[in-house]
């Protein structure tokens, strides 16, 4: 709960530390920004003890299919008046940017976010901290943070709100790895995906849409769509992306590239949607995670499911980060919105900063759908061994998971030695798809590409055909958060997935992470879709 007498503090107090972290992996200082540049900052207010307890409770009972509230979503205005951020709240925090002289201060119309401007220098003063410009060789871009790996506010802003974006939080430092020269004799692998998931011939027929994200300066470019539709989907041709949310330009990122080919070409007539989420005039380039939660929860108009190929450590954010983007995944769940983000690439993934597995964010969000990888996309596959997957080192095992997951740690002589992982936290991924593919990019075809950021879009695309065939059926909604249900489903019926019992995932030092077993395992979830049984499970809830 809010307390007022923090209020009453005079706008410019005392400074407490609010934040702070071990240090950026794979990024190289550049020295500090001259001290005009502008940077933006988002400010994340609090949500009372209260609004989070009744979000979580509304989240859980509309995506438990057996519970009578199943589908029945709330809407934006509903949120907002349950979270219970205070017009005191929102006063102390413009209050104070205004007399440190930031400027542009706006209130998003979710009431829980504030943005604002602000010089280097005013920054610097209002922040404690100088500015630094950062560059990571691995993906040949820079971003603007602090210099120091803390920061602070006056305690009467501290004490209103959970995180202030802009400052810390460093994007994952590695890219996707593209192949640089063409393979022509690649096969298809749209159809090989379509043959394995059993899609074939399957078109969307009813209202439904998808949006894969833009983060961190990648952009698709239309005209390789195109060729990508003459090359591997013909019988699509013609088929685009129909709306754009945030900034735009014509781009050649393989990641936006990747999300645009293949959530088109699994979703077949699926109204595809990109949201960006950069700031095309602003030096530090906010986190995106941040910044796509501060837009989707001022959004009206969204799609029914998102795509999101992006991620990182969970060893390298704050706790405040994560449980705050907990709560915003909430809110998108409880207006019935999927969210499906790839696993990652880092395997049973080896400690930065301490000797244990660490798991990828967002994936172990208890809120998402979370997608490894196999290595190619023919049945009977193995699992891929840069897939991500394990259990989450702060978030909790979610109940809708716990039988299956309990399932695989009962196999105990195929487990890692136990100090490596948390084994009551939330386990990730929840299914997998293929992650080795082929991409247009730069006009030139057969393309090879190999991570989750392959697997994401594709199983998005096979989901998003079922909320299609959902609305064809009569249904005014979309799954929503599905993963309660497709373990629920999979417990009654385990053919909903194909089950990957072969492969392991990388570990460290030389040795084997996750092994695939029967059943769910960390390496490769529940498996991979079976089209016409999850659509039969899935099509009438």
């Amino acid at each position: 709960m809010y307390h007022a007498v923090l209020l009453a503090t005079a706008v410019l107090s005392a400074h407490v530390q609010h934040e702070a972290i071990k240090g950026p992996i794979g990024w190289e200082s550049l020295g500090e920004v001259p001290s005009g540049e502008v940077l933006r900052f988002t400010f994340a207010l609090k949500h009372s003890e209260e609004g989070k307890v009744w979000l979580k409770r509304t989240v859980d009972e509309v995506s438990d299919p057996r519970h009578e509230r199943y589908g029945k979503y709330v809407g934006i205005e509903e949120i907002r008046a349950r979270m219970g951020v205070t017009e005191e709240q929102v006063s102390v925090v413009m209050d104070s940017l205004k007399e440190a002289g930031m400027f542009d201060a706006a209130v998003h119309y979710s009431g829980d976010f504030i943005t604002a401007y602000a010089t280097a220098e005013v920054a610097a003063a209002y922040f404690h901290t100088p500015f630094c410009s950062y560059k990571a060789p691995a993906r040949g871009m820079t971003i603007t943070r602090a210099c120091l790996p803390s920061y602070h506010l006056p305690q009467a802003v501290s004490a209103a709100v959970d995180i202030v974006s802009g400052l810390l939080h460093f994007p994952t430092s590695t890219g996707l790895q593209v192949q640089k020269a063409s393979s022509p004799n690649l096969p298809n692998f749209i159809d090989q995906c379509r043959t394995t998931y059993k899609t074939a011939g399957v078109k969307s027929t009813g209202n439904a849409s998808v949006a894969f994200t833009q983060f961190l300066g990648q952009w698709y470019d239309p005209s390789d769509l195109q060729k990508f539709e003459e090359r591997y989907i013909p019988d699509q041709k013609g088929q685009t992306i129909v709306k754009k949310v945030g900034p735009w330009q014509a781009g050649y990122g393989s990641e936006a590239q990747l999300d645009s080919q293949y959530l088109v070409g699994m979703g077949a007539g699926v109204d595809t949607w990109v949201w960006t989420n950069q700031n095309l005039n602003s030096v530090n380039n906010e986190e995106p995670w941040v910044e796509f939660f501060a837009n989707v929860s001022s959004a009206q108009d969204v799609p029914m499911a998102f795509s999101i190929s992006y991620g990182e450590s969970e060893t390298t954010l704050t706790s405040a980060y994560m449980q705050r983007s907990d709560t915003e995944t909430q809110k998108v769940a409880a207006r019935g919105i999927t969210v499906v983000v790839a696993s990652g690439d880092q395997g049973a993934g080896c400690g930065i900063f301490v000797d244990q597995y660490y798991a990828q964010f967002p994936a172990s969000l208890p809120y998402v759908t979370s997608v490894g990888a196999t290595r190619d996309c023919e049945a009977g596959t193995k699992v891929a061994a840069f897939s991500s997957g394990g259990f989450s080192g702060l978030f909790p095992m979610p109940s809708w998971q716990t039988k299956l997951v309990r399932a695989y740690l009962a196999k105990t002589s195929i487990l890692p030695p136990k100090q490596y992982y948390n084994d009551t936290g939330r386990a990730f991924p929840d299914v997998s798809a293929c992650g080795n593919v082929a991409i247009c990019n730069h006009g030139i075809c057969d393309l090879s590409v190999a991570g989750t950021s392959c697997s994401c879009p594709i199983f998005s695309g096979v989901l998003s055909l079922i909320n299609s065939a959902r609305i064809a059926a009569g249904k005014t909604n979309g799954l929503g958060f599905v993963a309660p249900a497709l373990y629920q489903a999979y417990e009654q019926d385990s053919s909903i997935f194909d089950d990957i019992t072969t492969g392991k995932t990388d570990g460290c030092n030389n040795k084997d992470g996750w092994e695939a077993a029967e059943g769910w395992d960390p390496a490769s979830g529940l498996g991979t879709p079976n089209y016409p049984n999850l659509l039969k499970a899935l099509v009438n809830l």
